[in-house]
């Protein structure tokens, strides 16, 4: 299609309103052209800094680089985190004030993996990163195994919000920042992040147009809704003109990934899945001279919690095949209701049955030493409480003819002959007996507590 005859060749059925007719103009052209020459004049000005030999970097280099290079890799998120610290956006959030869950340190003991929370704010403004979270992941790393697990808690979740009472969680941010986001995740699904990262995904763009966009097959649904946000964020939004397979700028990737309105929720976490995963191969790939205007761009990208060698931890991960996993919240599971609740439409649904999914999603099952390991911790608890009883139910029986208790306990078994099961349910146990039973079987150890009732009657027999 010639440029001269885009402005004809869109009409209504598209779903939009014709271009303004200055808008491939010649003046248009020109000046994009300018700006595309104006770059090259820069790029060539400093090229021992863009067009250095991969092979001539030392080592620590090549893993900075790898680590830039893949900055938008959401699911690691390394990268981002990278530049937050060096642009000078590391925020420190006060990790006693998070509301961490001791559950999942119950349940599975300790483990490598790592939780992050990733917020996209929801913001015109490109250096900012206040206001609401428009998008709300838990970025769940397992380094060892080398796979990324992305948790998608839907922004119109109905939660408990420190200080707030329940409200949407997506506007946990809006009153604390990421601390108040963080610490809400945790009440509310007995997590245990204690470390975040922010993404600007309007300046995501940017970044997306250094690596030279993404190709992405796009239904005519969606097609038809990007066109209508990108045309209210930017009068001169370049429209995506087929569905299909399709190569997508950074504004128009930016704005795929916002689609909302023409199905759900649920359908826009795949469509991120979709951008992230492009955003990989275009990263393993990019072109060395491009590393500069990438670190320019990330830095103002997002804001983060974590230290340099925190992130220079997820280098290794990159020289690999990285598996990448999602799971939407809530979901089928949890019985969700959607409707309008407070004057809001909102999602309600099990907090608990949503908290145990994520687990299982992230650790699987509870591992059976973990499991035993409780158990038996219980068991001795119990175990101990009983010891007590029988201790200070033998002592209450010495002072009352506690002797003649026992000896009247005796005889009973003497003449009861085959029927010790049903007798022993009923008789008082001495400290002995308590202690033969507590190193024999579990059954035993649970029936204990049973004693002190046993021995009231017997006191009060006697």
């Amino acid at each position: 299609m010639k440029k001269e005859d885009k402005d004809i060749e869109i009409h209504f059925e598209n779903g939009h309103v014709p271009r303004r007719q200055n808008r491939n103009s010649n003046i248009s052209n020109t000046a994009a052209r300018d700006m595309r020459r104006k770059k090259k004049t820069k790029d060539a000005k400093e090229p021992g800094k863009l067009k250095r030999k991969w092979k001539n970097l030392k080592k620590w280099q090549r893993v900075v680089i790898i680590v830039v290079a893949v900055i938008l890799l959401l699911a690691v998120v390394s990268c981002a985190l990278v530049f937050g610290i060096w642009g000078g956006f590391k925020k420190n959030v006060d990790k006693d004030n998070l509301g961490v869950s001791d559950d999942i340190a119950n349940k599975y003991g300790k483990t490598d993996i790592v939780n992050i929370a990733l917020f996209g704010v929801d913001t015109r403004d490109k250096d900012s990163f206040s206001g609401r979270s428009d998008s709300i992941m838990i970025v769940s790393i397992d380094k060892a195994k080398n796979d990324v697990k992305l948790i998608s808690v839907l922004r119109d979740s109905y939660v408990a919000i420190d200080g707030h009472g329940n409200q949407k969680i997506t506007h946990a941010y809006a009153y604390g920042g990421a601390e108040l986001a963080i610490k809400t995740l945790n009440q509310n699904f007995n997590m245990n992040i204690t470390d975040y990262a922010t993404i600007n995904f309007y300046k995501l763009a940017e970044a997306i147009d250094i690596l030279g966009g993404i190709d992405i097959d796009i239904t005519e649904d969606e097609r038809l809704e990007l066109n209508n946000i990108g045309d209210d964020d930017n009068p001169n939004f370049q429209y995506v003109e087929k569905s299909g397979m399709v190569h997508l700028t950074g504004e128009q990737a930016s704005v795929y990934s916002r689609i909302r309105k023409r199905d759900s929720d649920n359908a826009r976490v795949d469509r991120q899945k979709k951008v992230i995963e492009c955003l990989i191969d275009k990263a393993r790939n990019i072109s060395p001279t491009k590393y500069a205007d990438l670190v320019k761009a990330g830095m103002a990208l997002c804001e983060t919690s974590m230290s340099v060698s925190e992130v220079l931890s997820f280098a290794p991960m990159l020289s690999n095949d990285i598996t990448i996993e999602t799971m939407v919240v809530p979901g089928d599971e949890d019985n969700a209701v959607g409707g309008i609740y407070d004057g809001a439409w909102v999602w309600r649904y099990d907090l608990a049955a949503a908290a145990d999914r994520m687990h299982l999603f992230i650790y699987g099952e509870v591992p059976e030493t973990t499991a035993s390991s409780k158990k038996k911790q219980e068991s001795q608890t119990t175990t101990k409480s009983s010891k007590s009883s029988s201790s200070a139910t033998k002592s209450s029986g010495s002072s009352n003819g506690g002797s003649k208790s026992k000896s009247s306990a005796t005889t009973s078994a003497k003449h009861s002959g085959g029927n010790n099961k049903s007798e022993t349910t009923t008789k008082p146990q001495t400290t002995a007996e308590a202690t033969v039973n507590r190193e024999t079987t579990k059954e035993h150890t649970t029936a204990e507590p049973k004693t002190t009732a046993s021995s009231d009657e017997t006191k009060s027999a006697a």
